[in-house]
């Protein structure tokens, strides 16, 4: 499904079909970072009902930043962007007491309230304290910088906060590893390698800019070069 829906944003690149490119991405994105959240703490795991929703949400909000390009919907972004890094982030911090599923929210407000007025002890650890705060960091400069510069392509936008978080947190997963002395095979060590490579490569094609899509067709043409590979074009 992504490749058909890939081939058809790069058929006739224009900024309404793109969206059919980056959606799978965000799919792919979020059921990653899901996945890696499960290896480690499989008893706090969402729902798949409560995963599936919350990427169909993106997916809505990818669409309506499509079309919608005003003041008023990046600050409501921004407002529905920071409340979910912070929901987040609170599950993460305490380990499961606020729950990710979607029929549980109002009954973690009041849990968190007794919580609180008890003054619990989180599962406090310097390693997750310090990758959280990082998080946050890193997720409230994206939507402050989403209001401020309101970029015309919130797609692309999108994509990169997912890939930012998706990074974030793959790294820390691996420096715990190190840290708790669970150190990788040489065969996971060479498909690293490997993987890393071809992410340069495909970077490296990704920002090659021999088209544009926000151009009239005639004037994208004169971007274009020769092919890189094969002399396919």
């Amino acid at each position: 499904m992504e490749g058909i829906l890939s081939a058809s944003y790069h058929v006739c690149p224009t900024g309404y079909n793109f969206q059919f490119d980056s959606t799978f991405m965000y799919l792919m994105a979020g059921l990653l970072m899901l996945k890696i959240y499960q290896l480690r703490h499989p008893d706090v795991n969402p729902h798949a009902y409560t995963a599936y929703i919350f990427l169909s949400l993106t997916v809505l909000i990818e669409v309506v930043g499509v079309y919608v390009q005003t003041i008023y919907f990046w600050i409501l972004f921004a407002i529905l962007y920071v409340i979910a890094t912070l929901y987040f982030t609170s599950h993460m911090y305490y380990m499961g007491v606020i729950s990710l599923d979607c029929g549980d929210i109002l009954s973690d407000i009041a849990l968190l309230q007794d919580r609180l007025n008890d003054q619990p002890e989180a599962p406090f650890t310097w390693t997750g304290f310090v990758f959280l705060v990082l998080v946050e960091v890193l997720n409230f400069a994206a939507a402050i910088l989403g209001v401020v510069f309101q970029p015309g392509d919130f797609p692309s936008f999108l994509l990169a906060v997912f890939l930012i978080n998706l990074l974030a947190y793959f790294a820390y997963y691996v420096i715990m590893k190190f840290i708790h002395g669970e150190y990788p095979y040489p065969i996971t060590i060479f498909c690293g390698i490997l993987t890393m490579v071809t992410w340069i490569c495909a970077l490296y094609f990704y920002f090659s800019t021999v088209t544009n899509w926000q151009l009239p067709a005639a004037q994208s043409r004169t971007k274009n070069t020769d092919c890189l590979v094969l002399d396919f074009l």
